[in-house]
């Protein structure tokens, strides 16, 4: 399984979703999911908690990652995005560090959403994901995972 396999079936069901719930706010309801969905993330990653000895906890990180993940890849259909690819971005080895900068490039989706911006949220989301020690494999695994969830939840 790809990120191109993943992307692919999320489209499909990007295009139930929309002709589900057809709602002309869902781009706007999407930009702050995807702010929700790396915020998530990040409580997950607990790299801000000074105050807590607890370790991440992997499976819970995994899930909140792959929520982020899938959000981003509706921004990839919606700029009709031909396919995914996964670039080695030259970032701090910190997830302090680069969690700030995503969360930066994730409020600029409503104003200047395009192939560059979303495509960046992508690989840093990979990247910080690295950084974590989660395995690309893994990660595509809970990615397909939820879709499979997504179309069981809709086929009820």
């Amino acid at each position: 399984m790809t990120w191109n396999d993943i992307y692919q079936k999320n489209k499909k069901l990007d295009f139930i979703f929309e002709e589900k719930f057809k709602d002309d706010k869902m781009f706007e309801k999407n930009c702050i999911e995807l702010i929700v969905e790396i915020a998530e993330f990040t409580n997950e990653t607990r790299c801000f908690k000074y105050w807590s000895k607890k370790p991440v906890d992997k499976e819970d990180a995994l899930e909140e990652l792959a929520d982020s993940i899938m959000i981003c890849l509706y921004f990839y259909n919606y700029l009709s995005i031909e396919s995914i690819e996964v670039k080695n971005l030259d970032l701090v080895d910190d997830v302090l560090i680069c969690l700030n900068d995503l969360f930066k490039l994730s409020t600029e989706v409503l104003e200047n959403l395009n192939k560059e911006l979303i495509e960046k949220i992508f690989n840093y989301l990979i990247y910080i994901a690295k950084l974590l020690e989660l395995n690309e494999d893994e990660i595509i695994e809970t990615c397909l995972k939820k879709i499979n969830k997504q179309e069981k939840r809709l086929d009820d």
